[in-house]
């Protein structure tokens, strides 16, 4: 998979060391998407993909002080639910297929996402994926700062409400 995105970033680490530079910006979704861009100059994603498995997966494949990249393969009818990231912002691409997102903001409004599709946002998003297509689906997500936790919501009469907080312990 070849991709190129533009980033406004000057530098990501996704090592594991501390950062030699002295300072520290708040990470955004343009430092998420640089990470993608990064991780996807010097690694294959797809290679590693099971496309047969009947349920929607998710591995870290990458992490650091700026950004966390995360792999999921979506099969047929794969959904999130709704949720949001915490305070941390992201980006995903489409590297196999499409996927709807439906974003909130009061109502929801769908985008569908085909491969190389490119998504950004901002640590107050909340949103449901799925996957409305015939095939699975794969996507390349980064975090940032690293994702510590999900608040999940249920769409109840036009309104959603919180039915949880899931912390990164629990992925």
């Amino acid at each position: 998979m070849t991709a190129i995105f533009p980033t406004s970033s000057p530098s990501i680490s996704l090592s594991s060391s501390p950062s030699s530079s002295p300072v520290r910006r708040r990470p955004t979704s343009g430092t998420a998407r640089a990470a993608l861009a990064q991780y996807l100059a010097t690694h294959d994603p797809l290679s590693a993909v099971d496309l047969s498995v009947p349920e929607r997966t998710w591995v870290r494949v990458a992490h650091g002080e700026d950004a966390d990249i995360w792999l999921i393969t979506w099969p047929a009818g794969s959904s999130t639910g709704w949720h949001d990231h915490g305070s941390a912002s992201g980006a995903f691409v489409v590297l196999e297929g499409q996927l709807t997102e439906y974003v909130w903001t009061g109502v929801a409004t769908a985008t569908t996402l085909q491969s190389p599709g490119v998504r950004e946002f901002d640590g107050s998003h909340i949103h449901d994926v799925i996957n409305h297509g015939v095939r699975t689906a794969v996507s390349l997500h980064a975090y940032a700062p690293s994702l510590a936790a999900m608040t999940r919501y249920e769409l109840v009469r036009g309104r959603l409400q919180v039915t949880g907080v899931e912390q990164r312990e629990t992925w």
